[in-house]
């Protein structure tokens, strides 16, 4: 509810030549004669200036006014804390019943989430319990009970002749040993597939990676560890076909342009495995793996320079790199070699790939 105070816009301690200046403005703006004519709600307006007017600048009026304001706020504010209180009493009671029902029912609860899972099992009879009896160290002593699989009790047949005593324990039936569970998912097919690669079972390894492609054929790293098994067993063009589906899934990951290229130095593609491989050290420059498997293939292709080059850099970024370390000392022994031979030739310019990825250049092309 607006108050007479903000009707005139004054404050409700101001003095009465205050309140008769902001009368005469209010007045003036609300006025029909002065607006150029009768507007609704400006007449409206005018009427409650008036009457705020007339109120606040009676004294005996303003006091009884400010007496009523008071009143009124009073009771907002005591219906806010009734409010306030309601509410929280009822929060009270509502936690009260929540604690006091996990007081009766969770014990019960944990009791029942406890217990075992039970089975349907047929009590045997004290005769069946006991069972036959035979001879062992000179005294009758019942013969140990045989139950089926839902613990029922079946009748032993007498043995042929009595086991002596203190025999060993017989070695666990076929059936006894625990078996475990076949794997469901991608990530239990991964994992088992993993671990027949560790154990060099590359067939069922890759058999496991096959499973897991199908359940998560999204999953750029199931590719990858199958096509690194397909390559230790010589099956480069398949492995090359994942490869290349992983790349498609993860094109950041610089080790499967590294395997790539790997696969394809293997295979003979030295040029393409040079691209690959190049690709593989502008993402990952700080590699120093990647280095010295690029010389190997320049190594390869005769190019000693730029071998050697690869392997000092290799040799920089981790100096007890063993690989790289006998890969620069062939290809020192291969140029000293050439160099004696008077063979100073080196291949055209036109056959040699320099490892550089044009910037239009896709790293492999498509059908790979």
């Amino acid at each position: 509810m607006t108050t007479h105070y903000e009707v005139l816009g004054v404050s409700p301690r101001a003095d009465l030549d205050t309140i008769k200046r902001a009368f005469r403005q209010a007045a003036k703006a609300h006025h029909p004669d002065l607006r150029g004519g009768a507007d609704p709600a400006s007449e409206h307006q005018l009427k409650l200036i008036i009457v705020a007017y007339n109120v606040l600048r009676d004294p005996d009026l303003r006091a009884e006014y400010d007496a009523h304001l008071a009143s009124e706020r009073d009771r907002v504010r005591r219906e806010r804390w009734d409010a306030i209180l309601q509410f929280t009493a009822a929060t009270a009671v509502l936690s009260a019943i929540l604690i006091g029902l996990e007081i009766l029912l969770l014990p019960s609860a944990g009791d029942w989430m406890n217990r075992p899972a039970t089975r349907s099992i047929v009590t045997p009879s004290p005769q069946a319990r006991s069972g036959p009896q035979r001879k062992v160290a000179g005294e009758t002593v019942p013969a140990p009970a045989v139950q089926d699989a839902t613990g029922a009790v079946l009748p032993v047949p007498p043995p042929e002749a009595e086991a002596p005593a203190l025999s060993p324990p017989a070695e666990p039936r076929a059936a006894e040993q625990v078996v475990p569970a076949a794997p469901t998912t991608a990530a239990s097919f991964l994992k088992r597939g993993m671990d027949r690669s560790r154990q060099g079972d590359l067939e069922r390894a890759v058999a496991d990676f096959d499973e897991a492609i199908r359940l998560a054929p999204r999953n750029a790293d199931l590719y990858h560890y199958r096509a690194r098994d397909l390559v230790r067993m010589g099956r480069i063009d398949r492995a090359l076909g994942d490869f290349e589906r992983a790349i498609r899934l993860d094109p950041n990951d610089p080790v499967l342009f590294h395997d790539r290229g790997l696969a394809l130095q293997r295979k003979g593609d030295l040029d393409e495995a040079l691209v690959d491989l190049d690709h593989a050290v502008r993402m990952g420059f700080s590699d120093a793996g990647m280095y010295s498997d690029r010389g190997a293939v320049w190594l390869a292709k005769g190019r000693y320079d730029r071998a050697l080059a690869d392997f000092n850099q290799a040799l920089k970024l981790d100096p007890e790199l063993a690989i790289a370390a006998a890969r620069r000392d062939e290809a020192l022994a291969r140029r000293r070699d050439r160099q004696l031979a008077g063979d100073n030739s080196a291949p055209p310019a036109a056959a040699e790939t320099t490892g550089t990825v044009p910037a239009d250049a896709k790293p492999r092309r498509s059908g790979r």
